[in-house]
């Protein structure tokens, strides 16, 4: 399948960039470093407040993109359609966004691709309110989702498949927005059930809500959160695309290393306290970094299919699209190739 640069649709996704750019702002394309020539400058987004976002975190804190010769502006964009666009607009080189974003991007015919999978399975867990005492009192009630087509939408998809529901059949489902939307729907009652990850998974117990389904224990292919740029930025800047990637891959082994040090990024970005919200990072660490994350971080093409499997129930253009239409995977195999993915986690 051949990307349509910046076409129609591509200036409709890039619309949604004026309303995502926090604070921080959106900067221009990448270029030297202002006042420091040996650093290329690359705007890299990350597009969630969740755990599962703590890669690009740790390498920035940590100096890790600087090492790779990098002056990284990291900018938080809320949502991974929005992400995408940023992306599309030429307005971020990188992002750390979840695979369904980029999937749904590149069967609308837009330049994306996946060149970095980092959870490649799945970390969320079906919760339900404390009178949902079995499977068969989900039917009737509505279950909330972030939006169609994201990875929630697939995450409670696959959920009721494995427990024998049918979604807008037994259940209903809603589009409520990100996690902290879908926690407070929940305690107001306006959903019976929702997919959450780390450590929302803990306030979630801690709230007398019921853990219906761990997604994790299906041990499904699942192209979660991701590293993604464009096809174009890729080809123009190949040797800034390995950079970005080495500072990431040598995060995921250091954070497997540095439990602690993790935790305090962590805990910064999610605005947590390292010791009042301990259990809250312990539950994040455990389940996430130290269980889900990838070591050797290759794009799932069998999880990117999942995805493609789902869309294609309600848009008939994904049925036309390959998995390997989405990732590219020469950089990550080039850094196993050539050892340095192993000289890290043993040196």
């Amino acid at each position: 399948m051949n990307a349509k640069y910046m076409n129609t649709k591509s200036r409709l996704f890039a619309i949604l960039l004026s309303l995502t750019c926090f604070s921080s702002g959106c900067t221009p394309k990448s270029a030297t470093a202002p006042g420091n020539s040996d650093l290329t400058q690359a705007n890299v987004c990350f597009s969630g407040n969740s755990g599962n976002q703590a890669v690009v975190w740790y390498a920035q804190d940590k100096g890790l993109f600087k090492k790779y010769g990098l002056d990284v502006k990291l900018t938080a964009i809320t949502g991974g359609s929005s992400a995408a666009a940023a992306m599309i607009a030429g307005e971020m080189d990188f992002c750390q966004i979840s695979g369904p974003a980029i999937v749904n991007a590149v069967v609308a015919e837009q330049d994306l691709v996946i060149i970095a999978g980092l959870f490649n399975t799945y970390v969320t867990t079906l919760i339900a309110r404390p009178e949902i005492k079995t499977v068969d009192d989900l039917r009737g009630k509505s279950i909330a989702i972030s939006k169609p087509g994201g990875a929630s939408d697939t995450e409670v998809r696959i959920a009721l498949k494995s427990l024998g529901l049918k979604p807008n059949k037994d259940v209903t489902v809603l589009a409520v927005g990100g996690q902290s939307a879908r926690m407070v729907a929940m305690e107001s009652g306006q959903i019976a059930s929702t997919v959450v990850s780390p450590p929302n998974t803990l306030t979630a117990r801690k709230r007398g809500y019921r853990e219906l389904l761990d997604l994790a224990s299906l041990n499904l292919p699942f192209q979660h959160t991701s590293l993604a740029t464009t096809r174009a930025y890729l080809a123009k800047h190949p040797d800034v695309s390995q950079a970005f990637v080495k500072a990431n891959v040598e995060a995921i082994v250091r954070m497997k290393q540095d439990p602690a040090g993790t935790k305090a990024v962590m805990a910064k970005y999610m605005l947590l306290d390292v010791k009042d919200d301990a259990a809250a990072l312990d539950e994040a660490y455990t389940r996430l970094i130290d269980k889900a994350l990838s070591n050797k971080p290759y794009p799932t093409l069998d999880g990117i299919q999942a995805i493609l499997t789902n869309l294609a129930t309600k848009n008939p253009a994904a049925a036309k699209v390959k998995p390997t239409d989405i990732a590219d995977r020469r950089i990550i195999q080039d850094l196993n190739d050539s050892g340095f993915i192993d000289q890290l986690a043993n040196p």
